[in-house]
This record gives C-alpha cells, sequence and structure tokens, in this order.
C-alpha cells in the first residue's frame, strides 16, 4: 500500500514538472544586426542546452523562471529570465577585452592579443551614437594620439593629424582604406554603414603602405550581409543646430562713444566734430541675427541584409539633407551602397564593395561670418525706403545681408569600387586579386548680378555710373567650372597562413601592387547672362566680349609600382615578431629618385603567458616595440617659371629677326623626392580585475629627417625661393587610455573610458645656411603672425610682446634688443596652435531598457589668435569687452588700450589661450519591450544634443580653427578669420529593426 502510494505521489509530481515544461523560442544576433550561428544557449544549472542554426534561431524546452545563458566566442556572456513571453530576440555584445578580437591591418588582419603595432580601433555602432554627417567628427575623442579639429559647415570634412606635424610644405592628412580602396576622405559613408574603423599609428602597422603612411592610415571596414532571412533596419534623427558660443558686440550707443573717441585721437583741432557719429543713431543692427537663422538636419538610413551560405548581401540607402545656419546655405546628400560576398565554390570566394555619392549645396563664404563681426551696428540692413543699408561714410564693410545678388551651386558625383577574388591555392596559401576605382565628377557654378550687387551697395549709385566706371560694364557674369578625377588600384598578394608542430604560427604576405590618378579641369565665364534663375545657367546666351574666357587643363598622371612583403610569427602566443617592407616606384620623382625603400620590425612578449605570471594581477600584460621607416610623396614640388618681355629683345639668324628674350628667376632641385620619417615605438597592453579594467600606453619618437622647406639664396644670385630636403622635424610624445566595464546586476551595467594623449613638436635642425625662414598666418591687413624657425614647433606664433598700457593709453611694446626701436627685430615666439595635450572622456550606462552615454574632448597647451579682432582700421565695431576695457583719461586701463582706428601690429594682446573642454555628446535613448510589437524585432528612440556645453578661455566663436590648407602650419590654423564657429545641435532619434 505505502508503495502505491508513493507511486502516485512521484507519478503526480512528475506530471506536474512536466506541465511547467514549455517550449521557448529566439534569435541570437550581434550589434551590428547580424544574426550568430552556433551561439550556444543553456538553462542556467543544468546540462540542457542548444545552438543556434544558419538563422540564429534556437529552440528550447524549460520553465517559467529558469534563466537561459546566452555565449558565443568573441562576444560577451548574457543571461536572460524566462517569462510567460515564449519568443525572444537576443543581441549579444562584442567582448571589448576578448583576445580573440580581430584588427584589419593592412592588406589582411590579425589577433589583438598577438598585434606588435600601435592600432587603435573603434566599433562602428559607438561612431553611430553620434549624429554626424562625416565619421570622422564622431572619431573625435576616442582614440589616443588622433587630435581631429572639427567643423561644423553643411558637408565640409575635419581636419585630422596623427600624432603630430611632420611637414611644412607637405601633405598633413592620413590616407583612408575603405573596404581595400585607399582614397583621401571618407565624406561619402554613413556612420550606420561602418563597422570597425581602425586607425594605424606607429611604422610597424603603416610601413606596408610605404610612401603614404608618414601622416597615419585609418582603415575602414563596413558592414557585410550574413546568412540568413533578410533583415532591415531603419535609423532616422532630425533636429536643429545653433551657435554654440556667441560673440557679444558692442551695440549701437557703445559703437558711437567708441568710434567717436578714436575720431578725435586723429584730430589735430579737438574742436573740428563735423566727423563725429550722432549719438541719437536710429538703428542698432545686431549683424549676426542678420546673417543666420536656426539650422536644420533630417538624416534617413535604410540598410537591408541577408543571404545563403554562398552568397551575403549588404545594401543601405542613406538621405542627409542639412540647412546651414548661414542663409541660403544648404547641403543634401545621397549615399547608395552595395557590399556582396559570394562563395563561388570550396576554393574561390568573390566580394565587391560598391558606394555612390551624389551630393549638391549651395555654399557661401566663412568670410560673412567676419563681416557681420566688423560692420557697424549703426546701419541698416534696409533703410526706409528699401534700400540696402551703406557703411560707405564710415568704412569699407560691405552689408552682409546683400546675398541674393550671388548664387552658387556645386553638385558632386562619386564612384566607389573595390572587387576581390580570393583563391586558395593549397590549405594554407591564398591568392588575392584586387581591382578599386574611385571617380569623382564635380560642377560649379558661380552667377554674380554685378550691377544689382553695385546699386544695393551704395544709394548714390546709378547704373549709369556702373557703366562709365573703369570696371568691366559686364551686368551679370556666370561661370561654370566641371572638374573629373579618377584613381584605380591593382594589388595581387599571396598570404600563408601555416601552425608547425602545434606551437609556430606563421603568416605572411608577398605582393606587388600598382595605382595611377589623373583628372582634368574645365572653366568658362559668360558675361550679361539672364537674370532669370531658369535662363541664366547657359554659357551659350549672352554677349561676347574680351573678358569672357575659357580655361582648363588635363592633369598629369601619378602612377605607383610596388612590392609589398610581410611576415608575423608567433610562437604559442607569447613571442611575437613581425617585419615587413614595401618598395615604391613613383612618376611624380625624376629617374633616379623614383625608386624608396620602407620597411618596419616589431616584436612582443605577452608575459602572462609565462608560467609565473599566471596568478599575479594581470589578465593580460603585453610589451611590444617597434621601428621602422614611413614615406610621404605628397611634397611640394619646385617649378621653374620663365618669364618673357623681362630679358629684352635680340636679332637672330641669318635675317636677324629681332626675338623676345626669356628670364629664368628659380632654381631646381632635381633629386627632390618623398619625405622620409623613422619612428621608434615602445608600448604596453593589459587588462586586470578579471578583464574589467583594460588599458595600453604608447610612447613614440617620430622624426623627418628629410623635410623640405624652402631655400633664399644671396640676391646676387637673382634666383626666387626653392624647395629642397634640408630640414629635420621631430615629434615626440606619449599616449594612453583606460577602460572600465562592469556589470552590477543583470539591470544595470556601466562603462567609463578615457585617453590621453601628450605631443611636441619641433624643428630640430636645418643642413643649409640659405634656409628661409618663412613667415604666414596672414591675417588680410598687412600683417603676419607666423614663422617658421629651428627649435620651434610648427604653426608658431612670432608677434610683438605687449608689456602693458602708458599713460596716453596706447601699446607698450618690448624693446627685445634695446635698441630703442620697435621692428621685425623685436617679434618673439609664442607657442603653436597645435595643442601638446588633448584627451577624451566616453561614459555610459544601460538600465533596464534605457541607455545613456556621454562623449567629452578637450586640449590644452596651445595658442590661437582673434584676427577678426584685429580688423579695425577705420569705423568698424568692436567687442562689448573691447569697449568696456579700453583707455580713457578718466579710466586708465591695464588691460585695453585708448579707442584707435589704426591697423595694428601682430602682437600678444590678440593671442589668446585655445584651451578648451566640450561635451561632444550626450545621448539617452529607451529600447521599447520586445513584445509590443510583433513586426519589429527592435524599436528604440532616442534624444540627443551635440556639443551642448563648452568650456573655454578663448573669448571668440570656437577655438578649433583647421583655417586654410587642411592644417596648414603656415595658413590660418589657429587664427579666427573667416572662421566657421562651432555648433550647438539637438536631435531626437529611431532606431527601428524587422
Amino acid at each position: 500500500m505505502k508503495i502505491k502510494i508513493l507511486l502516485m505521489l512521484f507519478f503526480t509530481f512528475s506530471m506536474q514538472s512536466v506541465s511547467a515544461q514549455k517550449q521557448f523560442n529566439g534569435t541570437v544576433s550581434s550589434n551590428d544586426g547580424s544574426f550568430l550561428l552556433g551561439a550556444t544557449i543553456v538553462v542556467k544549472g543544468t546540462q540542457k542546452g542548444v545552438e543556434t542554426d544558419f538563422d540564429g534561431k534556437f529552440s528550447i524546452t524549460a520553465k517559467v523562471g529558469d534563466v537561459l545563458i546566452i555565449s558565443y566566442v568573441g562576444y560577451k556572456s548574457k543571461e536572460v529570465v524566462l517569462t510567460t513571453f515564449s519568443n525572444y530576440a537576443i543581441i549579444l555584445e562584442e567582448g571589448i577585452n576578448q583576445l580573440d578580437e580581430i584588427v584589419v591591418i593592412g592588406y589582411g588582419t590579425q589577433k589583438k592579443a598577438i598585434l606588435t603595432s600601435s592600432v587603435t580601433q573603434v566599433k562602428g555602432e559607438d561612431l553611430a551614437k553620434e549624429p554626424v554627417v562625416n565619421a570622422i567628427q564622431a572619431l573625435q575623442g576616442k582614440a589616443a594620439g588622433v587630435q581631429i579639429i572639427a567643423s561644423d559647415a553643411p558637408g565640409r570634412a575635419s581636419t585630422i593629424v596623427i600624432r603630430g606635424l611632420g611637414t611644412v610644405q607637405g601633405g598633413r592628412s592620413p590616407i583612408y582604406v575603405v573596404d581595400g580602396l585607399i582614397t583621401d576622405n571618407i565624406d561619402n559613408i554613413n556612420s550606420s554603414d561602418i563597422k570597425s574603423m581602425n586607425v594605424l599609428k606607429d611604422a610597424a602597422s603603416l610601413a606596408i603602405y610605404g610612401n603614404k603612411g608618414a601622416n597615419g592610415v585609418i582603415v575602414v571596414t563596413t558592414k557585410k550581409g550574413h546568412e540568413g532571412k533578410m533583415k532591415i533596419t531603419y535609423d532616422n534623427y532630425t533636429g536643429f543646430r545653433d551657435i554654440l558660443s556667441r560673440v557679444e558686440m558692442a551695440n549701437a550707443s557703445e559703437y558711437v562713444i567708441y568710434t567717436n573717441e578714436a575720431i578725435l585721437r586723429s584730430l589735430s583741432n579737438d574742436n573740428d566734430v563735423s566727423s563725429f557719429l550722432p549719438t541719437n543713431q536710429p538703428y542698432n543692427t545686431d549683424w549676426l541675427d542678420v546673417i543666420t537663422r536656426i539650422g536644420r538636419v533630417s538624416n534617413h538610413n535604410l540598410s537591408l541584409s541577408g543571404g545563403t551560405e554562398n552568397l551575403q548581401s549588404f545594401f543601405s540607402a542613406g538621405l542627409y539633407e542639412e540647412e546651414g545656419i548661414l542663409k541660403d546655405s544648404d547641403f543634401n546628400r545621397l549615399t547608395l551602397r552595395s557590399n556582396l560576398n559570394y562563395k563561388i565554390n570550396d576554393k574561390l570566394d568573390f566580394s565587391h564593395n560598391i558606394n555612390v555619392q551624389l551630393s549638391s549645396s549651395s555654399p557661401t563664404i566663412d568670410s560673412r561670418f567676419t563681416t557681420a563681426y566688423k560692420q557697424a551696428p549703426i546701419i541698416p540692413v534696409r533703410d526706409d525706403q528699401g534700400r540696402y543699408g551703406s557703411s560707405k561714410a564710415i568704412n569699407n564693410v560691405g552689408n552682409p545681408a546683400i546675398i541674393e545678388f550671388n548664387e552658387q551651386q556645386e553638385k558632386r558625383f562619386r564612384l566607389q569600387g573595390a572587387f576581390k577574388l580570393d583563391y586558395k591555392l593549397l590549405e594554407p596559401l591564398t591568392f588575392t586579386s584586387r581591382f578599386t576605382i574611385e571617380s569623382e565628377y564635380d560642377r560649379f557654378r558661380d552667377f554674380r548680378n554685378r550691377l544689382g550687387s553695385y546699386l544695393a551697395s551704395n544709394p548714390d549709385n546709378t547704373e549709369a555710373k556702373f557703366e562709365g566706371g573703369i570696371d568691366n560694364p559686364a551686368k551679370t557674369r556666370l561661370t561654370m567650372s566641371n572638374f573629373n578625377s579618377y584613381r584605380w588600384f591593382v594589388d595581387n598578394y599571396v598570404t600563408i597562413n601555416k601552425t608547425f608542430n602545434e606551437v609556430h604560427n606563421i603568416n605572411a604576405t608577398l605582393g606587388i601592387t600598382a595605382e595611377e590618378r589623373g583628372g582634368e579641369f574645365l572653366s568658362g565665364t559668360r558675361n550679361n547672362v539672364p537674370i532669370d534663375r531658369n535662363l541664366r545657367f547657359n554659357l551659350g546666351t549672352g554677349d561676347l566680349d574680351t573678358t569672357q574666357k575659357s580655361d582648363g587643363n588635363l592633369n598629369v598622371q601619378h602612377r605607383l609600382y610596388s612590392y609589398i612583403a610581410r611576415v608575423n610569427y608567433d610562437y604559442k602566443d607569447k613571442y611575437l615578431l613581425n617585419a615587413s617592407f614595401r618598395r615604391d616606384a613613383s612618376s611624380k620623382f625624376q629617374a633616379g629618385s623614383r625608386s624608396g625603400d620602407f620597411f618596419a620590425v616589431s616584436t612582443g612578449w605577452v608575459v602572462t603567458e609565462e608560467d609565473f605570471m599566471q596568478d599575479g594581477l594581470f589578465d593580460v600584460l603585453k610589451l611590444r616595440a617597434s621601428y621602422g621607416e614611413l614615406g610621404n610623396d605628397n611634397v611640394r614640388f619646385n617649378v621653374l617659371t620663365a618669364t618673357t618681355g623681362a630679358g629684352g629683345f635680340y636679332p637672330f639668324g641669318s635675317g636677324q629677326n629681332v626675338q623676345q628674350g626669356i628670364t629664368i628667376s628659380g632654381a631646381v632641385q632635381e633629386d627632390l623626392t618623398w619625405e622620409v620619417t623613422n619612428e621608434l615605438n615602445l608600448g604596453v597592453e593589459f587588462t586586470l580585475l578579471d578583464r574589467k579594467l583594460s588599458g595600453e600606453i604608447d610612447y613614440y619618437k617620430r622624426v623627418n629627417t628629410n623635410a623640405t622647406l624652402e631655400i633664399q639664396l644671396p640676391d646676387v644670385v637673382g634666383y626666387l625661393p626653392f624647395n629642397s630636403h634640408v630640414g629635420e622635424i621631430q615629434n615626440k610624445g606619449v599616449e594612453g587610455s583606460l577602460y572600465w566595464s562592469d556589470a552590477i546586476s543583470d539591470e544595470f551595467k556601466y562603462h567609463i573610458g578615457g585617453n590621453f594623449s601628450y605631443n611636441k613638436n619641433e624643428l630640430t635642425k636645418v643642413l643649409n645656411p640659405f634656409f628661409n625662414e618663412q613667415t604666414g598666418g596672414n591675417i588680410d591687413n598687412g600683417q603676419y603672425t607666423k614663422r617658421v624657425a629651428v627649435g620651434q614647433p610648427l604653426g608658431s606664433f612670432f608677434l610683438y610682446d605687449i608689456e602693458g598700457i602708458d599713460d596716453r593709453g596706447e601699446f607698450v611694446y618690448k624693446d627685445v634688443n634695446n635698441d630703442g626701436t620697435i621692428d621685425e627685430t623685436d617679434r618673439q615666439f609664442f607657442g603653436s596652435y597645435f595643442p601638446k595635450y588633448f584627451f577624451g572622456i566616453n561614459l555610459g550606462f544601460e538600465y533596464k531598457n534605457f541607455d545613456f552615454n556621454v562623449d567629452t574632448f578637450g586640449n590644452f597647451g596651445n595658442k590661437v589668435y582673434n584676427g577678426k579682432k584685429a580688423q579695425r582700421f577705420s569705423g568698424e565695431n568692436i567687442e562689448r569687452s573691447t569697449f568696456n576695457n579700453r583707455w580713457t583719461s578718466g579710466r586708465a586701463s591695464n588691460t585695453g588700450p585708448i579707442a584707435f582706428n589704426a591697423v595694428p601690429l601682430s602682437s600678444t594682446y590678440y593671442l589668446e589661450s585655445g584651451d578648451f573642454l566640450r561635451i561632444n555628446n550626450i545621448t539617452l535613448g529607451y529600447t521599447l519591450p520586445q513584445n509590443i510589437s510583433k513586426y519589429f524585432s527592435k524599436i528604440r528612440i532616442y534624444a540627443s544634443a551635440k556639443n551642448p556645453f563648452i568650456f573655454k578661455k578663448f573669448s571668440g566663436f570656437t577655438p578649433e580653427l583647421a583655417g586654410s590648407g587642411n592644417g596648414d602650419p603656415l595658413g590660418t590654423a589657429g587664427i579666427e578669420l573667416d572662421a566657421y564657429p562651432t555648433l550647438k545641435s539637438f536631435y531626437a532619434g529611431l532606431n527601428l529593426s524587422f
């Protein structure tokens, strides 16, 4: 009887247990939406488990309340508590500190664990958190050693410098490698399409790129298709933009007081008040408000990915539209991307990556900001009769509001394609052939209503005066320019990947590459075209006259042929060795100087693989060192000019025909070639505290041993300055990064990371006594601000030092040589615009369905020059601080001079600190519960603030001043003059997956 009772009880409990069991289904995918094949799902505390199929799907029997543990190699494990909901979409995050993380390098990939070079990887998902048109701007503050000077002008690229400036005359920008295609920028790529961005910084990672590597390389990998059913994602954000930091200008009353004081100072007779401005001014115009508006931005990105075992595809379409803060400045961009991977058979794989960009813009020149800054507030936009206000009587500044008489249009079509074949010759040997091509077509139209602008600039102007003027009387003028360029590459190389005796791992690459680039330019001008916008853009209409012209040229084709070789060796993932070599032959240089050899050697030791470190503090500790040579072929060439007419006329030949003479005024150094940089790098990488904390520290020293600088021979020779390899430029620095990630509970996890960089730049040596210490940084008032000199960093300001204000309210300049005269010999160096230190801090957390992220960036140890403030020649406006701090007879001031109308000397009065800390981005998001819709696997809404706050010492619009020439150390970099201000932006966004 007892046995029967026990059997009945056992059967009852068994039935209850079985009845509690049910089937749970779901999918497992990565952050980028790719479904994961072979992910393991285990019921916690049991041996019961399953794996996902090709579509990332799984099905498992369990009961409500059980915990599923989902894991996949290279990703963080995740635990999910089962509820009554029966279908789960599980997303795994990539493991930040996993040893088997793959890093993309030149012509291949390598495990981070055995990498012996300095490479910083930023995930695409981290870039996509910031709503920007250019992904490089989102990289700011996320990579040590990478200085990015952002630009908020619609469609304009940011300036990027990796490990300091190494050249005065040559190119300063890194190259970009997008899925194997080498290009000069990535303005045509959506951040949403990027899987990862790898910044190659030291010789060990860069030497494989030969004469392109001296300024660094940024390798971009875009998203690919995946096995499984099609996945569709839609990302959108929309928002508005405004100036982050405004400059407070003097109002009409303050302007009149200051101007009258300046006039009084210049008068010889104090009783002559005829030139004074009346105090009862009827207008008080805020010119910055007149020319600007609230900018608007919208971005849409749609992507589709999926495929089978043999064919995976990814397609995306992105549309970006922006109304700039300057009125009538707009930018629109459409991008299309198609990535395909096709397995033809067991040995042959084919892939292509195609990107198309169509963009249009109506640009306006940045000088309008300076014009608005300078124009007097007493001038109206329009007077009582509806005519544009004119300031001819008090200054030479134009009316910033007059923009309707000029129109510019720029349209661009850019096509990029990369086609790749991988063929497995033998088990360890793979042959790769890749062809990439880039073609760009730009059209620029510039229409000017010259008569309308002339009449609007001054009420006294008439059409008769215009036609009788000395200028060409064309009432309208249209200029149309077309620029076409192309660039193709062919790479053929073999890769060997072999392991011997299970401990010796060798990966070797050997190949040949070739490239060619060229282009053509054509421009035409027509006068007196119709004003009607529908008719004006036609060069076939209009009157002919002598000022109409056409222009064009066919760019010289540049070709490059190269041999590449690299060997990676490791013993038990513990002792590491890398060697790379590249030989380039460039058609840019003359015979005898075309070939160059570039190499690098690096080594590493994973200390924690040693037995004595198994129970130590570190989870991973790796030491590495590298040395190598890099090249820069983007140097300024010498041009030999022959001037006619200056040499007189001479009779030649039997007929004694008179011929015009020619004068040669220049010299050419025939062996001019690429600049060569030598670099030493020492680094350490570590993780500890159960891999919650990871970090990396690097010391580097890179020296450009043959920098091109100007040589100026004595005047008796009669030659103009020319370029020669006579300089040595050194960059020396330390960079480091730390990252902490932890989960307090299943519902709350957080991370905080930061990076810090120090760089000392210096022109250390010049090998020619005739070195011409070039000057630059001109500020449109006859003054210069910069000079190149031995012992100084590039971009150094060379100024007069202000010692104070005397008892008459005038500047007291320091007499450096004590000769009693203030002249050029009294100028001194006062630092560079390029910072010694820059850093970024990134933090965030996830709580239940909420996510929050903050990114910051800052730099210090540099100077910037307030060039627009030095623009008061006669009657221009002044800043309110200048008015408040000016010296007067009744109130002496030690900070500001007396009111004046004169061109000021370039001095430390206008030099300010460039230190700043800016909040780059704040984002708060919420992901709706998975069961809210049967159509969407993910619905996330978010709000984002881009550049909402800045802490700075500079009194101008922005301390981030790339200037002309992409950071040219002799240009306007670091000078606020005709500079676009930094903007604050606020967005609302939506992410959908289905």
